[in-house]
């Protein structure tokens, strides 16, 4: 991928981004729109390689116009480069087909990995991206009205498996501070009360 199109109104980003891409690119050809109608404009008259993205940053852009552009420029392969906010922010890499979705405060070699899988036919989402949807996403506690997020069930996994908080917290990047405050929120969910009704939880539940 040489002939590259940076969508976003934010100078700082777009700075940072052509510095970025200069470095994994051999002289890549780098276009930047802000609005909508200049962003369907470039596609029409240029052959884009890849589009990225901060739909969030983009004048009069529609929800459904990545779809539009993926109907539209077939081989142009999107990231999207935005900030998570909830699970509707990424929506569009489930349902569209998008190549990538990248946190806008992820380090630079992510990009640079988000680069190479997309361009070995791969989709790419970001390690913090991950992490965050793991912690808005649900899943339903058997026999239970409440429902654990799956960070929350992969803790209690652990758990059970009879792993300490230093390791699981270890295991899943997250700090021993977030990691006690997930095990609260499932004692609370489940109605247990200390880490051994937790294991005890877990095994009846077939958890593990």
């Amino acid at each position: 991928m040489k002939n590259f199109l940076i969508a976003d109104s934010e100078n700082l980003h777009i700075i940072g981004l052509r510095h970025t891409l200069k470095k994994r690119v051999k002289t890549p050809n780098l276009k930047v729109v802000n609005s909508r109608e200049e962003l369907f404009k470039c596609l029409d008259k240029n052959d884009i390689d890849c589009l990225i993205i901060d739909p969030n940053n983009i004048f009069l852009f529609y929800d459904d116009d990545l779809k539009l552009i993926k109907i539209n420029y077939p081989s142009c392969k999107i990231i999207i480069l935005s900030y998570f906010k909830n699970k509707q922010t990424i929506d569009s890499f489930l349902k569209d087909n998008i190549n990538g979705f990248i946190s806008k405060d992820c380090e630079e070699q992510t990009i640079f990995d988000a680069l190479y899988k997309i361009q070995n036919g791969e989709r790419y989402l970001c390690p913090k991206t991950l992490n965050a949807l793991m912690d808005v996403l649900v899943l339903p506690a058997a026999d239970s009205d409440e429902k654990l997020t799956l960070r929350e069930f992969e803790i209690l996994k652990q758990i059970a498996q009879g792993n300490n908080g230093k390791n699981i917290a270890s295991d899943l990047f997250i700090s021993i501070h977030t990691f006690r405050t997930h095990r609260k929120n499932i004692m609370k969910k489940t109605g247990r009360h200390t880490t051994s009704e937790l294991i005890l939880y877990a095994l009846e539940k077939k958890i593990k």
